[in-house]
């Protein structure tokens, strides 16, 4: 059975330079058991859904999934921040190491994967050049309906489809809300095939929804492994109360929250991590409407990588992080070292990469244990569809239950949907005319100092 474990020696005031002790730690635990329980009030509310998202059914997923298995080379999803980053860390996690530069055989006949992310008009430029509309499949997510990157990038795409005379209901479908907006506007005039983002599941915890696992499903990912990982993440109750009590402590000391896998496969689970702690935490106001200013940094990082680089900052920088360390105990690859290349490197015959890999972990974790700086450790058996759903949940849980526990809301993001007001003023949406001139009067003297 793959287990995974939470080691949090080394952030104990025991060893570091922390206020936290075992009886500090009991008592932080219980102050977030009431973020927990505020969490578990909106659940049987209705009000948010994620959690529930372990005992979906599977069962349309898994049905389409098989009826285009074969049928495409190439996959263009269209999306952007919790549309795109899961299913980004789901492939690279899951998949084979350059997946598109594989054959379509060594791909298991799976379509090549291309996220139409950002509205960088090189990148999707290239994606359409290297993939012939007759052979590719379209997945358009957006929750809302009107992320204008999605919605810009989407008409590209379809108009390059309608150009080659494809039928687009056999090309395109769209991941959106069940009942509202402009996408599902789209598809009840049109008639393609869709799936539903349910309306209680926020973009950034969606991974779990359609939005992640109908790409998976179509890659060949097992689905409903995902989220047995999920659903034992939500069974260990001790775990994450305990990350959530750590995390909310040093929520308070360190300004900083880096996560490190040592792992080049958990690399974009990092930039997921990232999106997720800073839009759900980072807050003016609370609950009750006071002005707090309250988040804290997330900062993505890889082993054995940034030993290089960032650990130098780590150690003998400002006393402001916390580190999270990710440790895979088993690959699903392994390459040791036969013969050094050279007789200065003889202590390395015989040595597993992996090993090695993990070596360096534990010589980092010993590194910022003697400047006094606090670390914790996931320890994953070996990385497949459980273990990540499981870290997917796990991390989804500990950041609600902080947001709760401070009493600001990790569901909303008013500080995003503002830019979005401005972006809209300034292209002519209708009903965004005030905004166009708030942007006006903001920008009045913006000439003053370029050079």
């Amino acid at each position: 059975m793959n287990s995974i474990k939470l080691d949090y020696n080394f952030c104990m005031s025991d060893n570091v330079n922390s206020s936290i002790s075992y009886d500090d730690l009991l008592k932080k635990i219980n102050q977030v058991k009431s973020g927990y329980s505020k969490l578990m009030e909106m659940v049987s509310s209705g009000e948010v859904g994620f959690t529930k998202l372990p005992d979906k059914d599977l069962s349309k997923i898994v049905d389409y999934a098989k009826s285009v298995s074969g049928q495409f080379n190439d996959m263009i999803v269209i999306g952007i921040g919790g549309s795109s980053l899961g299913l980004e860390a789901i492939e690279n996690a899951l998949l084979p190491f350059n997946f598109n530069t594989l054959s379509l055989a060594e791909r298991g006949y799976f379509p090549r994967l291309w996220v139409a992310d950002n509205i960088d008009p090189v990148k999707i430029g290239w994606i359409l050049k290297k993939c012939n509309p007759e052979d590719t499949l379209v997945l358009i997510v957006t929750k809302s309906g009107s992320t204008v990157e999605t919605a810009a990038n989407a008409s590209v795409v379809v108009e390059w489809l309608k150009e080659s005379g494809v039928d687009i209901n056999k090309h395109v479908v769209a991941i959106t809300d069940p009942e509202s907006g402009s996408l599902r506007k789209y598809v009840n005039e049109s008639g393609i095939q869709s799936f539903e983002v349910e309306k209680n599941v926020g973009g950034r915890f969606s991974v779990l929804s359609a939005v992640g696992l109908l790409p998976a499903a179509i890659l060949g990912v097992k689905a409903e492994k995902l989220l047995e990982g999920a659903k034992a993440a939500l069974e260990n109750e001790r775990q994450f109360l305990t990350l959530s009590a750590l995390y909310l402590h040093y929520y308070l000391e360190k300004r900083i929250n880096v996560l490190m896998p040592y792992s080049s496969s958990l690399q974009k689970f990092s930039f997921w991590f990232s999106q997720l702690w800073a839009e759900s935490l980072g807050k003016k106001y609370d609950l009750s409407g006071n002005e707090v200013f309250t988040g804290t940094t997330p900062f993505p990082a890889i082993g054995a990588n940034d030993q290089h680089s960032l650990v130098q900052l780590f150690r003998e920088g400002p006393d402001d992080k916390l580190v999270t360390f990710v440790e895979v105990k088993s690959h699903t690859l392994e390459k040791s070292i036969k013969e050094p290349f050279y007789e200065d490197f003889n202590y390395l015959k015989g040595v597993e990469l992996s090993n090695l890999l993990n070596t360096e972990l534990a010589a980092t974790e010993a590194a910022l244990l003697k400047s006094k700086r606090p670390s914790l450790k996931i320890i994953v058996d070996y990385l497949d569809e459980f273990s990540l759903g499981y870290l997917f949940m796990l991390y989804e849980l500990t950041t609600a239950i902080v947001g709760l526990s401070l009493n600001v809301n990790p569901f909303d993001q008013p500080g995003v949907e503002e830019g979005k007001q401005f972006a809209y003023g300034i292209l002519g949406r209708k009903g965004f005319e005030e905004k166009l001139m708030e942007f006006k009067k903001l920008n009045s003297k913006i000439d003053e100092y370029i050079i």
